[in-house]
């Protein structure tokens, strides 16, 4: 019954009020006893009819909600309706999920996926939401066949909703596309190259070499036009850009064949640049991308694509040798004024310094030390590679004046005119202390290493030069346009030519007629070649180490030679993997080396070497560090060998299928991993396609052997469907049957002894002569009494069954 209302009371309570004022009156008037009677009838009477008053309007009520229930019944039926209508037809799929398996969906999500769904595995139906349903992911696209979804993910209830989002996505994509790219082409060394030809050669060079990169473009469909004669800008966009990188950008192979064909130093650096900006910032980021194209040493592309990772093909041939020293003589005088317009400069370089670094810094500090300028090495021979701690210990002996401007970080005294001078690295990251950097606004940078993605911002000078062997070649060039007579004691030259001897080889990497002319003038100093011998050469265990790692090495891919030493073994000395590389190098058949150990517990390195056929900088830049063509290195910090091995092996696959060699279809008779699984037929190259035949991991992808395969898949697919319906058969024969188990039961009415799979089995088998293997067999929650249960049979592919036990009072 309702509750009565607040009016209903209240007009209950002045009735009764009224009615006793009433009786008060008439007693009052007639106060003998028998006119007490008809007072009473009267009270009876207010009250009766008060009462009739409250019960008809409850009547009333009652009615009223009796007509909203039956309105409301008849709307919730057609509510239910539109319900039912919505979730089975309109354009919206519903998915409920427990434990990574499907339980529910509607038929709106049967038609995309049309697949069994319900208790089918969730990531094996729809991979893409592998790694999506984390409980951050409130929605996100997913793409199945051609069309795509926007899921919302509802983690807490387990239930997701795809929208179909194709047309939204088809038509962002489509803008993506559309986005304007400018690309600037520069012909490295032209001009240079044929400064010795006549008018007509230099055209028909000239016009074999646009020609090529013309016709390239247009292949695009992008626009080209030239602005100098040895450079040119290209339009087109995002979609053609795409198409370019997927091709690795081939015009750099043709580009070469012309060069070879005429015998000309030519190369093509490109660099490109893709945002949605206004046009002026755009062509200021191409420009960008082009000079770190030339700063890594030309030919080759840079690719900046906006919210992707800058991206680089080609570098395949090193950087290109000035035959002139004008940018010498020029940055010389540069560095000159940044030294005489600073209160005083400090000197440094990289974390680990080499015999290379420490050569130019004693060069640079002889440079300052002419300008009459205070100057001071910041140097920890703790930090510095062990190789050149005998050229330390020379110099103190031997050049004191030098020794004594070596001073640790903590003597620094930073001036608002402080000037540092960096060499042998354009990283602030890898310097011996990245604080001088942070603590001082004007700095110098002096460095042969091809540029990274992470280098000084605005920097008072920059003689970045890829195309020497060594920084001490650059610096040694300089000494003869900075200032006339700098005195240098025999051991300072004697530093910086071991510093050229260690990173050219003996002079078999990267040497030019620019480094030998660097190594006349460095002898013309007072370094002594038999001294720099005795210097850098190695101890008896060290040599022996170095053969024991070389013996155990092995070839991948035929030419690529990976040496990996053990993992107790902690190397204190990186330049120790720098002498197994070049060692490896020595071996016929040889194109690229590698060595690979601990560094510290968590730390491993990698050295690389190789000729010019192979650029390990690409392959170690992609394992976060860098360097040279043909001589690189990184260190990679919490991932264990395996890992970093399988990871090298990886990218160097990758490297040589963009090598421009010629490809193969095989058929993996193995899962490979980045490659694909058993029976896939795929496209590599020939070095990698027959390292895959060797190691019996792929078979040519002849017609026989294709049809033979299609036919193991054939036989295969129908000996799976062959064993689900077996499985779905045996599903059916245990769960007509149940067995008893007997158990010892104590006087609380627990059972003395455990029900284990292997107890299930075993009485299954000898109760109804089916044979399960207990491995498949799992219980839902332990037995700890007698009664009814359930164990579940899983039967693989989806299918389970359950066995029904009886669990009985022995």
């Amino acid at each position: 019954m309702e509750v009565l209302s607040l009016k209903n009371i209240i007009f209950a309570i002045l009735s009764f009020i009224i009615s006793c004022i009433l009786f008060t009156i008439y007693f009052a008037v007639w106060p003998k006893i028998y006119a007490l009677i008809p007072a009473i009838i009267l009270l009876i009477a207010s009250v009766f009819f008060v009462m009739m008053f409250i019960s008809y309007r409850q009547k009333l009520h009652i009615k009223e909600l009796e007509k909203r229930i039956e309105v409301w019944n008849k709307l919730s039926y057609h509510v239910n309706q539109a319900g039912d209508e919505a979730v089975d037809n309109l354009p919206i799929g519903i998915l409920v999920y427990e434990n990574e398996q499907i339980k529910w969906t509607n038929d709106y999500l049967k038609g995309i996926f049309k697949a069994r769904l319900i208790d089918a595995p969730l990531y094996d139906v729809i991979p893409a939401l592998d790694g999506m349903l984390d409980s951050k992911n409130k929605s996100f696209v997913i793409q199945y066949e051609n069309d795509y979804y926007e899921v919302l993910n509802y983690r807490d209830e387990n239930v997701l909703y795809f929208f179909n989002v194709t047309e939204r996505e088809t038509i962002k994509k489509k803008y993506d596309n559309r986005i304007t790219a400018i690309g600037i082409i520069l012909l490295d060394n032209l001009e240079e190259s044929l400064k010795d030809y006549d008018m007509q050669e230099k055209s028909t060079i000239r016009g074999q070499f646009l020609g090529e990169i013309s016709d390239y473009v247009r292949n695009y469909g992008a626009y080209l036009q030239s602005y100098d004669d040895d450079r040119l800008v290209m339009i087109l966009d995002k979609e053609s850009l795409g198409q370019m990188v997927e091709n690795k950008f081939e015009v750099l192979n043709q580009a070469r064949d012309i060069a070879t064909k005429n015998h000309v130093r030519v190369s093509v650096s490109i660099g490109v640049a893709c945002y949605d900006v206004e046009p002026d910032e755009l062509g200021g980021l191409a420009q960008s991308a082009v000079e770190l194209a030339e700063k890594r040493g030309g030919d080759q592309v840079v690719v900046n694509i906006q919210n992707e990772k800058i991206k680089y093909f080609g570098g395949k041939t090193d950087a290109l040798e000035k035959n002139s020293l004008v940018q010498a003589r020029i940055e010389a005088q540069e560095l000159k004024d940044a030294v005489e317009g600073s209160t005083n400069v400090y000197i440094t370089g990289h974390m680990g310094a080499d015999a290379d670094c420490l050569g130019a810094m004693i060069c640079v500090l002889r440079m300052v030390m002419s300008s009459n300028k205070e100057a001071h090495i910041v140097f920890d021979m703790a930090k510095a590679d062990k190789n050149i701690l005998k050229m330390y210990e020379a110099l103190r002996d031997e050049s004191p004046e030098i020794f004594s401007r070596f001073i640790p970080f903590e003597d620094v005294e930073v001036r608002p005119n402080s000037l540092l001078i960096v060499c042998d690295t354009q990283s602030p990251k890898i310097m011996m202390f990245p604080e001088l950097e942070k603590n001082i606004k004007h700095v110098a940078v002096i460095d042969h290493h091809r540029r990274g993605e992470i280098s000084f911002i605005d920097p008072v000078v920059s003689y970045v030069e890829p195309y020497a062997s060594s920084t001490v070649e650059l610096v040694s060039e300089m000494i003869m346009f900075y200032n006339k007579g700098i005195k240098f004691e025999p051991i300072d030259a004697t530093c910086m030519l071991a510093g050229l001897v260690i990173d050219t080889n003996n002079f078999t990497f990267r040497s030019s007629g620019r480094t030998f002319e660097a190594a006349s003038t460095i002898k013309s100093l007072g370094g002594d070649m038999i001294r720099v011998r005795q210097l850098i050469r190695p101890s008896y265990e060290i040599e022996k180490d170095i053969a024991s790692a070389v013996t155990n090495s092995s070839l991948f891919m035929e030419k690529y030679a990976i040496s990996v030493l053990p993992n107790d073994k902690i190397i204190s000395d990186r330049s120790f993997l720098a002498q197994i590389a070049d060692k490896l190098m020595g071996i016929d058949g040889v194109e690229a080396s590698f060595a690979i150990g601990y560094l510290s517990q968590d730390t491993i390195g990698i050295s690389a070497r190789s000729y010019e056929k192979i650029n390990v900088q690409l392959v170690m830049e992609e394992m976060g560090g860098g360097g040279h063509l043909s001589n690189a290195a990184c260190q990679i910090k919490d991932k264990p060998m395996d890992e970093v091995l399988n990871h090298l092996k990886e990218i160097i696959e990758a490297n040589n299928e963009n090598e421009g060699e010629e490809k193969m279809k095989v058929i993996l008779i193995a899962d490979v991993k980045g490659r694909g699984n058993k029976g896939q037929i795929i496209d590599v190259a020939n070095g990698y396609g027959n390292y895959l035949l060797t190691n019996k991991l792929a078979i040519q992808a002849t017609d026989e052997n294709i049809k033979q395969v299609e036919a193991e898949k054939e036989k295969e697919k129908e000996d799976a469907e062959n064993h689900y319906q077996l499985m779905l058969k045996l599903k059916s024969e245990i769960e007509s049957k149940s067995i008893n188990i007997f158990l010892q039961v104590g006087g609380d009415g627990k059972l003395f002894s455990h029900i284990t799979t292997k107890r299930i089995a075993d009485e299954f088998a000898a109760q109804t002569g089916i044979t399960i293997d207990k491995r498949k067999i799992s219980l839902p929650a332990e037995i700890n009494s007698v009664g009814i249960f359930t164990a579940i049979v899983d039967l693989g592919k989806n299918v389970q069954a359950t066995i029904e036990m009886n669990v009985l009072e022995k």
